[in-house]
């Protein structure tokens, strides 16, 4: 699978509302338009626009000095929060990385009782 291409602010050619261009293949690409939140997640609409419309549009565009590499479609979405060092990314629990309770390092004589 190869990497997915985006461009900010493309005009779509379906309903000529500027949105995210996706080119997800050679011969395949589509518009993204954001429209509400359903349960918390954001819901898209995608329209498909033609190769030969894309590729128009993109030679006529000026490429800009230095483009954003940071695009989101390219950034993988468990690194979108580095904010925390001991965040949890793997799933497991604290146990298992190493946090377990201190054990005892001396040891206690018990005294002999007399017969």
């Amino acid at each position: 699978m190869g990497k997915t291409r985006c461009v900010k602010d493309f005009k779509c050619e379906v309903c000529a509302i500027p949105g995210m261009l996706q080119i997800l293949s050679k011969s395949y690409a589509r518009v993204r338009h954001y429209k509400f939140l359903m349960n918390g997640k954001p819901v898209f609409e995608y329209h498909r626009n033609s190769i030969e419309y894309v590729n128009r549009i993109l030679e006529s565009k000026p490429i800009p000095n230095n483009p954003d590499q940071n695009d989101h479609c390219n950034i993988d979405s468990k690194l979108n929060n580095l904010g925390s060092i001991n965040q949890n990314s793997s799933g497991r629990s604290p146990a298992w990385l190493g946090h377990q309770p201190p054990t005892l390092t001396t040891r206690v004589q018990i005294p002999a009782t007399a017969p």
